[in-house]
Parts: C-alpha cells; sequence; structure tokens
C-alpha cells in the first residue's frame, strides 16, 4: 500500500518537476559551494606564501649584509642549516632538509588533511634557510567555513526540497483539479465548471478557458437540444397537414373513387415546399457560420450596398402600402460579401413588412460604419432579443405565423461573419423595433 502511494506520488508531474529542479539546484549549489571553499583556502595560503617569501628576502638580505636575522613574524620561525644542523635562529621541531628541495612545503601533525607548519626553504651561499610559520588557526578557520557551508548547503537543500514540495504539491492539486472537472465534461456534465482561482498564471489561464470552451459546449448543446425541439415543432403541423391532405385523397380515391384534386396536389406542394424552405434556411445558416465565405470578402462602400438594398426592396415596401425611409451619413469602407449582405437587409425589411402595421415608415440609416433598420411593429420584449436569434425561435405571439423562425438567424450568422455586432433595441419613440449593426472598418478587419 505504502509502495503503491509513493509511486503515484513520484508520478505526479508537478512533483517530479519539483524534484528535477531541487537535484539542479543541489548540484550547482554544491559546485558553488565548493569552489568558494577552495578559493577561500587557496588565498589563506597565498597570503601565508607572500608572508614567508617576504620574511625570506629580508633574512637573506641581513646575513648578506653580516646582520641579525629579522625578528620572525607572529607564529614564524626562522633558521639557517649548515649540514642539517641550525647554525642561527631556531625550529619549535626536528627536521630535516638535506634531501628535501627548495620550495614551500607542509608539515603535518597526525592527520594529512591537517597541516601544522607552511615552510619556505631556500639554500643560499650562507646555507639553507627555512622560515616556517604555524598555520593551524588558517586550518581552524578553513574547517569552521566548510562546516558552516556544509550546514548551509543542507539548509538549502531541506529548505528548498521542503518548498518544492509544497508548490508541487500546490500545482498539482489545480491539475488534478483540472483533470477532474475535463473528466467530469466527458462524462456529459457540461455544466462542471474548474473555477479555479484567479493567480494569473498558465494553470488559471488554462482553466479559465477549459471553463468558458465548456460553457460554449453546453450552450451549443442547449441550442441544438432547442433547435431540435423547435425544427420537430415546425414540421408536425406542415407535415400533419400534408398527411392529412394526402390521407384525404388516398381514401377518396380508393373508397369513392373520387379523382384527386388539383388544389389538394397544390396544398401539399405548399406544405412540402413549407419543410423543404426550413432545411435550406438552416443550411444557408450552417454554410455561413463556416466561414468559408469569408474568402470572397471584398472593399466595400456601405453608401452603395444601402442604394442597391433601396432600389431592390424599395418598390416592394412601397406596394405593401408602407414606406421606406433611407438616410447615408459619412459611409465608411467595410470588408464583406455583398451578396450576404443584400441577403441580411433583405431579411430584416421582411420581418418589418411582416410584423409591422400597414402604412408604416421603415427606416434604413447609415452613420458611419453603423447601419440600422427601424420599424414601427410590436417590436421584441427586451427579455426575448436575445433568444430570437436562435435558430426557429419565435414569439408565441407569432407562433402560428409564416415564418419559420429563421429570418433574425441568418441575420447574425451573416452579421457574426463580417465581424459586426448586431445589437437589438426599441424602435424611434419606444415603438417597433430597432436592429443596428456596427461594422469594423476595414484597417480593422482581418479575413
Amino acid at each position: 500500500m505504502f509502495l503503491s502511494q509513493r509511486k503515484g506520488f513520484l508520478r505526479q508531474s508537478a512533483i517530479r518537476q519539483a524534484l528535477g529542479l531541487l537535484a539542479v539546484f543541489a548540484l550547482i549549489s554544491t559546485v558553488t559551494w565548493a569552489a568558494t571553499y577552495f578559493l577561500v583556502m587557496r588565498e589563506i595560503y597565498r597570503m601565508v606564501d607572500a608572508r614567508l617569501a617576504a620574511q625570506m628576502t629580508a633574512t637573506i638580505e641581513t646575513l648578506e649584509s653580516n646582520s641579525t636575522l629579522p625578528s620572525p613574524g607572529i607564529g614564524q620561525s626562522i633558521a639557517v642549516m649548515i649540514d642539517s644542523q641550525i647554525r642561527y635562529g631556531s625550529l619549535p621541531f626536528d627536521i630535516d632538509v638535506k634531501a628535501r628541495p627548495d620550495g614551500f612545503f607542509e608539515r603535518h601533525a597526525g592527520s594529512p588533511f591537517a597541516p601544522d607548519y607552511r615552510h619556505l626553504l631556500q639554500t643560499t651561499d650562507h646555507g639553507r634557510i627555512i622560515i616556517s610559520e604555524n598555520v593551524e588557526r588558517q586550518d581552524e578557520l578553513l574547517d569552521v567555513l566548510l562546516a558552516g557551508l556544509q550546514v548551509a548547503l543542507l539548509g538549502s537543500l531541506i529548505a528548498a526540497l521542503l518548498t518544492g514540495l509544497l508548490i508541487g504539491r500546490r500545482n498539482q492539486l489545480r491539475l488534478d483539479a483540472i483533470s477532474d472537472g475535463l473528466a467530469e465534461v466527458a462524462r456529459g456534465n457540461l455544466g462542471a465548471r474548474i473555477n479555479l482561482p484567479d493567480q494569473q498564471d498558465d494553470l488559471s489561464l488554462l482553466a479559465n478557458r477549459i471553463d468558458i470552451t465548456s460553457q460554449r459546449l453546453e450552450r451549443t448543446i442547449e441550442q441544438i437540444r432547442v433547435q431540435s425541439s423547435n425544427i420537430a415543432h415546425d414540421l408536425r403541423t406542415p407535415l400533419a397537414r400534408l398527411r392529412a391532405l394526402i390521407e384525404t385523397q388516398y381514401i377518396a380515391l380508393t373508397e369513392k373513387n373520387d379523382v384527386v384534386s388539383p388544389n389538394a396536389i397544390e396544398a401539399a406542394l405548399e406544405q412540402i415546399d413549407r419543410i423543404v424552405g426550413t432545411f435550406d434556411a438552416l443550411l444557408r445558416i450552417s454554410r455561413i457560420e463556416s466561414g468559408t465565405r469569408r474568402e470572397a470578402f471584398a472593399d466595400l462602400d456601405l453608401a452603395k450596398v444601402i442604394q442597391s438594398v433601396e432600389e431592390t426592396f424599395g418598390p416592394v415596401v412601397e406596394d405593401a402600402g408602407n414606406k421606406l425611409s433611407v438616410s447615408v451619413s459619412e459611409p465608411a469602407q467595410i470588408s464583406g460579401d455583398r451578396d450576404l449582405l443584400l441577403q441580411l437587409f433583405a431579411n430584416l425589411l421582411q420581418n418589418a413588412l411582416r410584423y409591422g402595421p400597414e402604412g408604416q415608415t421603415i427606416t434604413l440609416a447609415i452613420l458611419g460604419n453603423e447601419v440600422s433598420v427601424s420599424d414601427q411593429g410590436p417590436g421584441i420584449p427586451v427579455a426575448e432579443q436575445e433568444k430570437v436569434l436562435e435558430p426557429l425561435y419565435q414569439l408565441h405571439d407569432s407562433r402560428q405565423g409564416e415564418g419559420f423562425g429563421l429570418g433574425l438567424s441568418l441575420v447574425r450568422a451573416i452579421s457574426e461573419l463580417h465581424g459586426a455586432v448586431l445589437t437589438l433595441s426599441e424602435g424611434p419613440d419606444q415603438k417597433g423595433l430597432k436592429v443596428t449593426l456596427s461594422f469594423p472598418d476595414t484597417s480593422e478587419f482581418q479575413p
């Protein structure tokens, strides 16, 4: 049980990263502190050697001038030896220098790692001169330094280990929360959210993006469910009518030998056309939302687009007993698909004609990069304005109308394809509906 838990603990990526960083830190710290120790040791012995060399120079000068030997420094001894016998000065120990070459050397007492004296030996015309200095204090200082470095290294490693494990465990818990959230989504719980505290780091950013993706996925699935329900609802009536017509004519033909009425066939075809029209509209929206039409975008003058709309649909509005008012002010250049934009404004005008009263004034206005269409109909409640943009959604009081509930959905799909912001609001004098589209400037839009 313990071994399996330990293996599971070590398999956690955050813990393994923490241990890996700890190993790198330990290696760097060991190398750095070892280098520090040897640099300090070299500097200490360099200073000892400098004192011995200076004392050797002073001794040689006094011997050449037949003067008294200079006074030894603290912890130093001076001796002039001839035939291995001390002729001048003294040493605190016996040493055989007969076979030893000139230069620096150390005399160890007991342990080879604890030199007690450092010596400088030089052969002159006056004999062999040996300068010695007790380096026990320097060795003790190096021992203290080494012990301090070892304690500091061990303390740093323990602190780094605890800190690394703490941070690693904390990050692992956050990774586990992300994994659990994804597992919930994979099990079909699209409402599950990770909800990591926002700490402005990569894991929080990742969790937030996953939550946003899950939210969009949940909304998409809900829209599919609603659309499926709406499709079933919208197709049930024409299919029921179609079945009733066919069943009536079938009974008349088989049981009464009546001739099939052309009016019945025409009515059946109308119901079929209604069904086909619904699917065609859904397919158009799907193709537009795929973004493939963006490749055909070109620079367009909004004023010319609206002029085409006025020329094409102005007579239609007038024939319906209404008036189309067009105003243009500082029209902007946009990037877009002219045919799709004409379809967009055609849908808005068709909605205004369908739901507005006879004799109303429909206003089509341009102000810079904004285009608005206003009518004087019943309008749309604020609570329903977002819903009517969904495919096949219709207000309850207009549910039995002739529309498919796809007009505004198509408008939204085309506006999103063009990067335009679509907003619904009350019309002039708080009457009717005003649909506003804010297009990006050509310089800002990237197809």
